[in-house]
C-alpha cells in the first residue's frame, strides 16, 4: 500500500510496545430481567463512548439487538479502562472473557494508558509549582 503516491510498495506495519487492556469485554446479560430501561442504557453509553460502527452501512450495523446492546456496553466499559463498575448499566451487562465479535464486527478493548502520560503530567505540574512559587517569591 503506497500512501506517498509515488508507487512505492510498501505496507503499513503494526506499532511496536503497545499494550492492551485485559481480554475482557462488557456484553449484554441475556439473564437480565427488567429490560424497560434498556434503550436509556445503550444511549449513555453510545454518548460517552463511540458507537459509530453501528450505524448504517458500518461494519457492525448487522447484529441484533443484543448484539448492538453488547457493542455499545463493550465501548462504554473499555473508554473507563475497564472500571467493573462501568460494566453494570443496572443489570443489563456482565462481563466475559470469550470474545463477542464477529467477522465484520470487532469488539474492541482498550489501549493500556502508560506512565508516560502521568510522568509528563506530573512534570508539568510541578513546572507550573516551581512558577508559582518563584513569582511568590519575587514579589
Amino acid at each position: 500500500m503506497d500512501l506517498t503516491g509515488q508507487g512505492l510498495n510498501t505496507m503499513l506495519v503494526p506499532a511496536t510496545g503497545v499494550k492492551y487492556l485485559p481480554q475482557t469485554w462488557c456484553v449484554f446479560n441475556p439473564d437480565a430481567k427488567d429490560l424497560s430501561k434498556l434503550g436509556d442504557n445503550i444511549n449513555f453509553a453510545c454518548t460517552f463512548s463511540d458507537c459509530t460502527a453501528l450505524g448504517y452501512g458500518s461494519t457492525c450495523n448487522g447484529l441484533d439487538a443484543n448484539g448492538n446492546a453488547s457493542y455499545a456496553f463493550n465501548m462504554y466499559f473499555q473508554v473507563q479502562n475497564q472500571n467493573d463498575e462501568s460494566c453494570y448499566f443496572k443489570g443489563l451487562a456482565m462481563t466475559t472473557t470469550q470474545n463477542p465479535s464477529t467477522a465484520d464486527c470487532n469488539f474492541t478493548i482498550q489501549i493500556a494508558t502508560t506512565s508516560a502520560a502521568s510522568v509528563r503530567f506530573i512534570g508539568s505540574f510541578f513546572v507550573v509549582i516551581v512558577s508559582m512559587v518563584s513569582a511568590i517569591l519575587f514579589l
